[in-house]
């Protein structure tokens, strides 16, 4: 696996390309290939294993599994062990390939309205969407807190809050 820095090479940590198919056929980059961003923040390469976003307001949390394939997580997904990352601002269709942010402060993330601060997170029933509830149909997504409380008066009950995701940095890359 290779690392690259994204000052050094000019990656656009934000953008989406189509896909057609599920093994990687197309991509710009290898998937699972991470780079480092601004502020000590790590990306993936990966795939989407299902439409993940139909707009701009949809920075959800995902699981990518071992063939780097991302999908919005739950509970199932959760349970399995997947890493943990966060999608980007953008529209992703099923099959597109992008840059999952593992780690990094100020990352924007969807959640469920009323969620507090500095709490853990949580699956909920909706995929992709993180919440302070905790209950049998939920399971703690460890790495990830927001830093300012969601309000309880957002549309669709969810909103965007900035995320601290603290996923371990992989080893070659603190060298």
């Amino acid at each position: 696996m290779s690392y690259v820095t994204n000052g050094m090479i000019g990656i656009d940590l934000s953008s989406v390309t189509a896909g057609t198919t599920t093994d990687g056929a197309g991509a710009k980059y290898t998937l699972g290939q991470r780079a480092c961003g601004d502020g000590n923040s790590e990306w993936i390469y990966v795939q989407a294993g299902e439409a993940i976003s139909t707009t701009t307001k949809e920075p959800y949390a995902l699981a990518v599994d071992e063939n780097f394939q991302a999908k919005k997580i739950t509970k199932a997904l959760a349970i399995v062990g997947h890493i943990i990352a966060v999608a980007p601002r953008q529209i992703i269709a099923d099959n597109s390939f992008f840059w999952a942010c593992t780690r990094g402060t100020n990352i924007p993330l969807r959640v469920a309205a009323s969620c507090a601060a500095d709490v853990n997170l949580w699956t909920t029933a909706t995929a992709g969407r993180l919440d302070d509830t905790s209950g049998a149909s939920h399971r703690v997504v460890l790495g990830i807190k927001i830093v300012l409380a969601a309000s309880a008066s957002t549309s669709a009950a969810q909103t965007i809050r900035n995320a601290i995701i603290t996923n371990t940095l992989v080893p070659e890359l603190i060298a």
